[in-house]
């Protein structure tokens, strides 16, 4: 659901968990990819800084 860029407070509210540590917990797993992309962004960030 993360991948799919689908908005964890809202993801929540959807499956009705009373907190999102439960959501974040069964629907936001961080793949090799998405990492890959997230640490993309970090290393560009240093650059602008």
């Amino acid at each position: 659901m993360a991948e799919a860029g689908i908005d964890p407070k809202v993801l929540q509210y959807i499956m009705g968990h009373s907190k999102i540590a439960v959501t974040m917990e069964v629907y936001n797993h961080v793949s090799t990819e998405r990492n890959r992309t997230e640490m993309d962004k970090i290393e560009k960030m240093k650059l602008i800084v």
